[in-house]
């Protein structure tokens, strides 16, 4: 056998002993979850002042809308929309640490996490570290039925957050952008499949403003988008 052969084999073994295949399956992973973070725009995030939009929900006999005006440097959010009772509050905390004893903070601070995921989830791909990341490979869109990758993204009960066990399947294109997601709840069997689109840049972050089921009966979208910047 060739001495160079041989060498080669003990090196790749080596490799192995020290970087074992799961590490750097995860390795990959991770890398292609921040190249799909970069892409929306993580590394602008840094020079954000303020986020200001309107999260909008329009199915059948039913329709939400709420707005929302964020200072990520010192979490503070002011929101505006339907209250406990359904009227229309205004009302500003600080988001981050929250007291579930105080019902008003938990009740925003709930809806906040929840339409800020919507608005920027390829950043969380980087910034939840307890999240579960696995790259399920070449699957067809769960809408149009193209060819496209798949990462599975799972928050762990120990993750906390107020919906834990929840599994996002993201349908990566060529271009590193989500196209269509699956979103489980919970972790259910049975998820929501919805499309991104609409796609727009806000000084530097680019955010997808649209997203519909496949029969239109399920609209969510974003309205009033305003991103400035240090």
């Amino acid at each position: 056998m060739n001495k160079n052969y041989v060498v080669t084999i003990v090196l790749a073994l080596m490799l192995l002993s020290v970087f074992p295949t799961n590490d750097l399956a995860q390795t990959k992973t991770e890398s292609f979850a921040k190249k799909i973070a970069n892409t929306y725009g993580l590394q602008s995030f840094s020079n954000v002042k303020s986020i200001s939009f309107t999260f909008n929900v329009k199915t059948k006999g039913r329709s939400v809308s709420r707005s929302w005006y964020w200072e990520p440097s010192s979490n503070k959010v002011t929101y505006k929309g339907p209250g406990k009772e359904g009227k229309i509050i205004t009302y500003s905390y600080i988001t981050g640490s929250i007291d579930k004893s105080d019902s008003m903070k938990s009740f925003v601070d709930a809806k906040f996490i929840n339409d800020q995921y919507w608005l920027l989830f390829p950043f969380h791909l980087v910034w939840d570290k307890k999240a579960e990341l696995t790259d399920a490979g070449m699957r067809p869109y769960p809408v149009s039925k193209k060819q496209a990758h798949c990462l599975i993204i799972k928050y762990p009960p120990s993750a906390g957050g107020y919906t834990p066990g929840d599994i996002f399947e993201l349908y990566i294109g060529k271009d590193n952008l989500i196209h269509e997601w699956v979103y489980r709840q919970g972790g259910k069997k049975d998820g929501m499949a919805l499309t991104w689109e609409g796609y727009k840049n806000f000084n530097g972050l680019k955010i997808s403003t649209v997203h519909n089921v496949a029969d239109k009966s399920f609209k969510l979208w974003f309205s009033d988008v305003k991103v400035v910047l240090e």
